[in-house]
């Protein structure tokens, strides 16, 4: 799956997989502080759980949220 500390562009060697264009990661706490820094009250935060169609097709992914939702107010 990758390391998680490792910040920047990456692109799935997955010849079929559905991130052929490549993704921009970015660890949780940098999307945390860059809100909080920029004014930003965080209100929520949630990492849902993959639905059970992504689990059956990939079942490494069992344990990583697929998303990151933030929900914040501008103070």
């Amino acid at each position: 799956m990758g390391n998680y500390l490792a910040e920047g562009f990456w692109r799935s060697a997955n010849p079929d997989g559905a991130r052929r264009a490549g993704n921009q990661h970015r660890m949780v706490s940098t999307y945390v502080t860059s809100l909080v820094e920029h004014g930003f009250v965080i209100d929520r935060l949630a990492e849902p759980a993959p639905d059970a169609r992504v689990i059956a097709e990939q079942s490494l992914r069992a344990g990583l949220p697929p998303f990151l939702l933030i929900s914040g107010l501008r103070s």
